[in-house]
């Protein structure tokens, strides 16, 4: 594995998943400094957005059909990158829950 992600991971589901979770997560501190609030889910539509239209872009696409597909298949990434950081975030939870019962008893 010689690079971590490439252009043609970007243009697989799981790949654009990962990376618009990740990208979400880096950016979402930056969102708490704003002034008014921001939606995280809306922002990692955008993030899921533009990685979609990149790799399709770099890929040397010039179908219309393409970039249209784009907005469908971010909103796809997008729920699957959330949906990703709840199910952590909740086995996060309920080990720490598990912890915190272990040390009462």
């Amino acid at each position: 594995m010689e690079d971590f992600f490439t252009l043609k991971s970007l243009l697989s589901y799981g790949g654009a998943a990962a990376a618009s979770a990740a990208l979400t997560q880096v950016i979402k501190p930056l969102l708490q400094k704003l002034p008014f609030t921001v939606s995280v889910r809306a922002v990692s539509y955008v993030t899921a957005l533009i990685i979609t239209l990149a790799a399709t872009a770099l890929s040397g696409s010039r179908e219309p059909a393409d970039y249209f597909l784009c907005a469908v298949n971010a909103a796809l990434i997008s729920l699957s990158s959330n949906g990703g950081y709840d199910l952590i975030k909740s086995l996060i939870t309920l080990d720490t829950e598990e912890d915190d019962d272990e040390n009462n008893s």
